[in-house]
């Protein structure tokens, strides 16, 4: 017990320690949004939303009509308002990024909003942009988002394709693992290695996702439903 309370006494040291370095660079240089990102996506992970909210609309006013400069801020303020599960307040930050240097992982973020609110369809046309026109990080990440809409909409072909080309990287990726065995079972195959693998990776998410089986079936039934006339493929 005490172990485990001077390892979470250290852990919040370290990141007062990290907050106050970030904070310092951006007195040191107002100028760089660069140090405002780093500083709110900081704030973001603590779940410090408020002031990371707060934060990006404050740097958003610094640097008024620079929108190079701005484009960043607004990425990063999309990223607050989707980790608060504030999608339509996300959607708006990152549709100001059509253009920019940020497009596609705006293209990304909106997938993943899309999807988020079960508008599957306009998940798979963001995601595909994504795929399309983002780096290798950018493109490797729109796959686990494509699998699954492709999933959600019951085009099981296309689903394994991108699970599997997002495995090939990261082989020890729980939700993948284990919705590739969901693909195997509507391709009529047996779900085994997968379901197994995933309950070794991580046994808690395993069992917790088997209780989901269910509904997401009845999503992958509803999708198959609303995507027979206009599905992407």
């Amino acid at each position: 017990m005490d172990e485990e309370k001077n390892k979470r006494k250290q852990l919040e040291e370290e990141t007062k320690e990290k907050i106050e370095k970030l904070i310092e660079k951006v007195d040191e240089n107002p100028y760089d949004p660069q140090g405002y990102y780093a500083l709110g996506c900081s704030l973001t992970e603590l779940q410090s939303f408020e002031q990371a909210e707060e934060l990006f609309k404050r740097a958003l006013n610094v640097f008024e009509g620079q929108a190079d400069k701005q484009a960043l801020l607004h990425y990063g303020l999309g990223n607050v308002f989707y980790a608060t599960g504030l999608f339509k307040e996300a959607s708006a930050e990152f549709k100001m990024l059509n253009g920019s240097k940020y497009e596609s992982d705006a293209m990304l973020m909106m997938a993943q909003t899309e999807l988020s609110n079960g508008n599957h369809q306009k998940a798979l046309a963001y995601a595909l942009t994504a795929f399309e026109k983002g780096n290798n990080q950018t493109r490797l990440d729109s796959c686990i988002v494509l699998g699954d809409s492709f999933l959600a909409l019951g085009c099981f072909d296309q689903a394994r394709e991108y699970y599997d080309l997002y495995l090939k990287d990261r082989p020890n990726d729980k939700h993948a693992v284990f919705m590739r065995g969901v693909v195997e079972t509507g391709l009529g195959k047996a779900p085994d290695a997968y379901f197994g693998r995933a309950k070794q990776l991580d046994k808690e998410y395993y069992s917790k996702m088997i209780e989901r089986l269910d509904d997401i079936s009845k999503v992958i039934n509803k999708g198959k439903q609303g995507g027979k006339d206009d599905r992407t493929r």
